[in-house]
């Protein structure tokens, strides 16, 4: 098949400020995309999302690990065959990293291609954090940019050939706390967000997928280092209720998917309290629960029952009606989500 350019305009990206009372940036445009022969995956460059604090520069901290991000950006990871009429679904990806670094591949990159080969449009979030500015990594900054990455694939959903009604968010760690306040928070005011000109367009992710998360920010359950840098010192007892997603949940939470296992540094009673608060609004949770795998696996194959859980995830999205029966897989997008409820694996 000969290579087909497709450009997005920069009309279809409208971008805003960082600090509130700001005009927003000059739009940014995507790159161009040339899609590859037929049958294999593709991603684009790295995108603005017009949220910028410090001016840091961007280091590697260590092998597949990213700090000092002060410029959020998101990466597009398209499957084989993608098309602009498609309407697939997106899965918006947050790597962990205790709001100081980010495994940027481990649980950003390789995430998305996964979520490729699956027929979903991966999109990896590249939100602001610093391992020395306690600036960055604080609320609301890493919700700020979540939300925008949201706002940004639902507005652009049409070019994107993604589904606006089919847009989750899977979060890792740190990550997954991120994921966890955008599916209870999407709603929240936030007063750094009036100049947004996205601000009308709806933040909700339409699924939640929590992969060894930091939930609760109760002191003898949460993770201490993630913890401060998303409070910071003191805390308010407001600011640790809004930032304890279990305590966020309500009725319109979306469907949510969790992963843990019982030997994790970071408890398993995060897991376990999402859990319970989503069976006490009556929003669907699968909590996958497994004796041993420890911390910080990504989808890696460790030898360890966690390494069962992508399959147990694929199955999950099949059961919602996000992604298409295997039998109908080739055909694209699946016609509608299914409303199933709530299950658990241990």
């Amino acid at each position: 098949m000969n290579k087909k350019q497709i450009l997005f305009s920069a009309l279809f990206l409208t971008f805003a400020c960082a600090s509130a009372g700001a005009a927003p940036p000059e739009p940014s445009s995507l790159e161009a995309i040339f899609p590859p022969a037929e049958g294999t995956t593709f991603h684009s460059e790295w995108i603005s999302l017009g949220m910028k604090a410090a001016d840091l520069k961007e280091k590697q901290a260590s092998a597949g690990h990213i700090t000092d991000v002060g410029e959020a950006q998101i990466q597009l990871h398209f499957p084989a065959g993608w098309k602009p009429q498609d309407k697939r679904t997106a899965l918006c990806i947050f790597p962990g990293g205790g709001y100081s670094i980010q495994a940027i591949e481990k649980e950003g990159s390789r995430i998305a291609g996964w979520a490729a080969e699956h027929g979903m449009v991966g999109v990896v979030v590249k939100y602001r954090v610093s391992g020395t500015s306690n600036a960055l990594g604080k609320f609301p900054g890493p919700l700020l940019d979540a939300r925008q990455a949201l706002r940004t694939v639902r507005k652009n959903a049409a070019a994107l050939g993604i589904d606006p009604l089919r847009i989750g968010v899977m979060g890792f760690s740190a990550g997954g706390h991120l994921a966890a306040m955008s599916s209870t928070l999407w709603n929240r005011t936030l007063p750094e967000e009036a100049g947004n000109p996205l601000k009308t367009v709806s933040a909700r992710p339409d699924f939640s997928m929590l992969i060894y998360p930091v939930i609760t920010m109760e002191p003898h359950i949460t993770h201490g280092g993630t913890r401060n840098k998303i409070l910071g010192a003191p805390p308010s007892p407001a600011l640790e209720e809004m930032c304890s997603a279990e305590r966020q949940v309500t009725e319109q939470t979306p469907p949510v998917f969790l992963v843990h296992a019982l030997n994790d540094g970071v408890s398993c009673v995060n897991s376990r309290l999402m859990e319970q608060a989503c069976q006490e609004k009556g929003v669907p949770a699968s909590l996958n629960l497994y004796a041993t795998g420890g911390h910080g696996y990504g989808m890696e194959k460790r030898g360890h029952p966690t390494d069962q859980w992508p399959e147990a995830a694929e199955q999950w999205l099949r059961e919602q009606g996000f992604l298409p029966s295997p039998a109908s897989a080739r055909g694209g997008a699946p016609s509608g989500a299914g409303s199933s409820s709530g299950t658990r694996r241990e």
